[in-house]
């Protein structure tokens, strides 16, 4: 019998020492690239197969370094979509501005690159998006003309935390003809932008709990995503869709929650 717990005792524990290196020393270096399809009777045959590429919460600083940033621009690029969308949190630390603009600025959209700004953006962050190339949609949108007659939307709008989102001025003139993309980098605005019209909420912040364990509820939840904090919600006709984003908060470590970017095809209904 006590043989019997000695190898069940060093099976725990090698389980629990196989995942902490996969958590810490693994995962920490991979960018997973996930992929969805949107489908919708406003995507007419000239925006079909329309590739958007959001990502979010880079937290450029001390974890994310010029490696990692580079692997995803790779990753990005290769992929030569139309549309780059970032939902905010750029910067954590240590941060060297040139060379972080310089790398964005390699970024390749052929409809444009957009951003929202997170909570934890201020004016240096906002200048190194702007000096990279992105537009910033502050409590505004960009009707986007992929030719004369197709057109989809973005919409932004500022963060929960640390901002002051106008919903109002955001949506003010939509198209609810034209497929419409809101962003906001809280995902706990779902419940008040439900009623507006757009197709799809991207967001971001929660990291998808960084450390993901569902049975035990541990998840890195701050205000803004508490509510809200990992993966797909539905409802009605709308979606609202949660990345686990890039960096690391307090830890260097990934479980369960991916480092990822996502990658969006739209298709005609």
């Amino acid at each position: 019998m006590s043989k019997k717990i000695l190898v069940i005792l060093l099976a725990f524990f090698l389980s629990i020492w196989i995942i902490y290196y996969n958590a810490t020393k693994i995962n920490t270096k991979q960018i997973k690239v996930r992929q969805e399809i949107l489908k919708s009777d406003k995507i007419d045959q000239d925006i079909n197969d329309l590739l958007i590429i959001y990502f979010s919460d880079l937290y450029y600083g001390e974890y994310i370094d010029e490696i990692y940033l580079n692997d995803l621009i790779s990753k990005i690029n290769i992929f030569k979509p139309d549309i780059i969308i970032f939902g905010g949190d750029l910067i954590q630390q240590n941060t060297n501005q040139e060379l972080l603009t310089n790398s964005l600025s390699t970024l390749q959209a052929k409809h444009g690159k957009f951003a929202v700004v997170g909570d934890n953006d201020g004016l240096l962050a906002q200048e190194i998006l702007n000096n990279a190339g992105f537009d910033i949609i502050d409590n505004d949108n960009r009707i986007i003309a992929i030719d004369k007659n197709s057109y989809i939307t973005i919409v932004g709008s500022q963060p929960m935390v640390n901002g002051k989102p106008d919903l109002a001025k955001s949506f003010s003139g939509i198209n609810s003809n034209y497929y419409t993309i809101y962003t906001s980098h809280c995902p706990d605005i779902f419940d008040d932008v439900i009623d507006y019209p757009f197709d799809i909420m991207l967001a971001g912040h929660s990291l998808g709990g960084q450390i993901h364990i569902p049975i035990i509820e541990i998840f890195y939840r701050p205000q803004g995503c508490q509510k809200y904090h990992h993966g797909k919600i539905t409802n009605n006709t709308k979606t609202l869709d949660i990345t686990n984003g890039l960096g690391r908060i307090d830890y260097n470590a990934r479980l369960l929650a991916d480092s990822e970017i996502v990658l969006y095809t739209l298709k005609s209904k």
